[in-house]
């Protein structure tokens, strides 16, 4: 891995994934062939986050719930000074005050960071 590309892989919103319960299998797990999730107490998990390839986020839309996400990539580069990479931890929006889960290191969600 590049350290100039930094770190790149998705996070799983656990309030969201159901382990594809309608589904045979994790429908993340069955796709991505670089092993980065695995199936733990019915909930995906990331367990090989430096597997995933820099760029790639094919695994996202096959996910029924939507409970993949990636970094952006401008920001992706910012996240390689952090030990706990990958971990989800509950911020408030610092426009709108909603409550997110999220990777990065940002305080703006999803919702008021498309309106710029």
């Amino acid at each position: 891995m590049s350290s100039q590309r930094g770190v790149w892989f998705p996070a799983v919103f656990p309030d969201r994934c159901d382990g594809c319960e309608k589904y045979e299998a994790p429908r993340c797990i069955k796709f991505c062939q670089k092993k980065v999730f695995e199936l733990r107490d019915g909930k995906v998990v990331v367990v090989q986050p430096y597997n995933c390839v820099y760029g790639c986020s094919a695994c996202e839309p096959v996910c029924p719930k939507k409970a993949i996400i990636f970094p952006m990539k401008e920001t992706a580069s910012t996240q390689a000074q952090y030990e706990d990479k990958g971990l989800l931890r509950k911020v408030a929006c610092g426009k709108c005050g909603k409550i997110f889960l999220t990777n990065r290191e940002v305080n703006i969600c999803m919702d008021c960071e498309s309106k710029r």
